[in-house]
């Protein structure tokens, strides 16, 4: 398939998952949203889960390669707190990252469950933020050991969730989205970074580290984006078989 002609398929789909939901959208919709046969569809996401969860790896993807490129750009960007900062205003500002991050039933319905490429992602989330995290302990960024305290992780995402989730809760409509990102990162500097400022020689070192994290998990995400593009044809199989 055509790269214009795939990402043409994969917008209708996060438009109509968007205003829809995953339940109420079929793959129906999205060919006729996408000006394309359904057959042309099931020859490349064989299934409505794998189809929505390429729309989730390629928003992955972007926001990826927008850390990436701020990284490469200030070193500083590797302090967790700063990341964590920047992190929240991407989600908070795309839709469908936030829905993503929430797991919104009504946007995600059974997806997060259904896609095997949105299992993978998550697991290389996972994989890739925890090794972060060892790598910021290693040249003194990080207070605490995560391989000794294994309960790093868990209060690391339970800061940056319980963030996410007061998004437009009470008392949130006073404080700017910068204000809420600048509150989040205090609260991860002050619980999770060692007081004195990092070494330039140690900021260096562990931002080229994760630097080298974040490429080999872009590599991935590229991998699996690109694996759409070569046809999935299973014996027996009908392109235009019926799924909802």
């Amino acid at each position: 398939m055509g790269a214009a002609k795939a990402e043409r398929i994969l917008d209708a789909s996060e438009t109509l998952l968007l205003r829809f939901g995953y339940r109420r959208t079929t793959v129906d919709d999205v060919a006729r949203q996408a000006g394309v046969g359904k057959g042309t569809i099931y020859l490349y996401w064989p299934t409505k889960a794998e189809l929505f969860g390429a729309v989730l790896t390629r928003e992955s993807a972007r926001m990826l390669a927008e850390q990436l490129a701020r990284l490469r750009n200030d070193l500083a960007e590797a302090r967790l707190h700063r990341l964590i900062r920047h992190s929240f205003r991407q989600t908070v500002s795309r839709p469908l990252a936030r829905s993503f991050a929430t797991q919104d039933r009504d946007v995600m319905g059974e997806l997060l469950a259904a896609s095997g490429s949105s299992a993978r992602f998550l697991a290389g989330k996972i994989d890739t933020t925890a090794q972060y995290l060892i790598v910021l302990h290693r040249h003194g960024l990080l207070t605490d050991d995560p391989v000794a305290d294994r309960t790093v992780l868990h209060r690391l995402s339970a800061t940056v969730l319980g963030s996410l989730f007061l998004e437009g809760g009470l008392g949130q409509d006073d404080l700017s989205v910068e204000g809420r990102a600048d509150a989040l990162a205090t609260t991860v500097r002050r619980a999770f970074e060692p007081e004195p400022e990092p070494a330039p020689e140690a900021l260096r070192a562990a931002a080229n580290q994760l630097i080298e994290l974040c490429e080999r998990w872009s590599v991935d995400l590229a991998g699996v984006l690109r694996g759409a593009w070569a046809p999935q044809i299973v014996p027996g199989d009908e392109p235009g078989r019926t799924e909802p």
